[in-house]
């Protein structure tokens, strides 16, 4: 009966030094990676949200000129209102409303600016410094604007491309010439 205790006895050494460490060493791995994966997928996702607010904004501009909404409280812009996307600001956007009836965004003008969050900026407009696209009531009317390289179809619709400066992931938003705002846009 002692041989077979000594017997149970050294089959219930348990773990060794080394097992140890190699199964820290896996667990500690694994969950760096898992968590570099994690805030990657987490700043993908914030790039989606802020272009989908930044859709709902220009859909907000359009609503404001079929609300006939003022902007002082008394008047309504005569011009609409249009949102001013600028290469000269990356960081945010402007809501403003058109008082002189031009269709551009000028000092004095503006509603409302719009920051996008920490490592998000507006990276690309279609090759131009600016798109001012302003929504003119009652139709809503819109007008796309812009200044720098001239492209014919710049007249025509809008890109607007955001951009993750962490990942270097990028997210358009496409808004054409009779007001359709599409920010699912994928390049041919």
């Amino acid at each position: 009966m002692s041989i077979k205790l000594k017997n149970i006895k050294n089959n219930n050494a348990g773990f060794t030094l080394e097992e140890m460490l190699v199964s820290i060493f896996i667990i500690t791995t694994m969950s760096t990676i898992f968590l570099v994966n994690y805030h990657s997928t987490n700043k993908r996702s914030e790039l989606g949200i802020v272009k989908q607010k930044v859709a709902s904004d220009i859909r907000l501009v359009q609503n404001y000129s079929l609300g006939s909404k003022t902007y002082d409280g008394v008047n309504v812009p005569s011009g609409g209102w249009g949102i001013r996307f600028a290469t000269s600001t990356p960081d945010s956007y402007i809501i403003f409303a058109d008082i002189n009836e031009n269709k551009f965004y000028d000092q004095g003008e503006a509603f409302e600016t719009k920051i996008l969050p920490a490592g998000i900026t507006v990276s690309y407009l279609y090759g131009l410094d600016f798109y001012d696209i302003v929504f003119l009531p009652p139709d809503p009317e819109c007008y796309i604007n812009g200044y720098g390289y001239y492209d014919a179809a710049a007249a025509n619709y809008a890109h607007i491309t955001l951009r993750e400066n962490i990942n270097n992931t990028e997210a358009t938003i496409w808004v054409g010439h009779l007001g359709m705002i599409n920010p699912n846009f994928k390049e041919l």
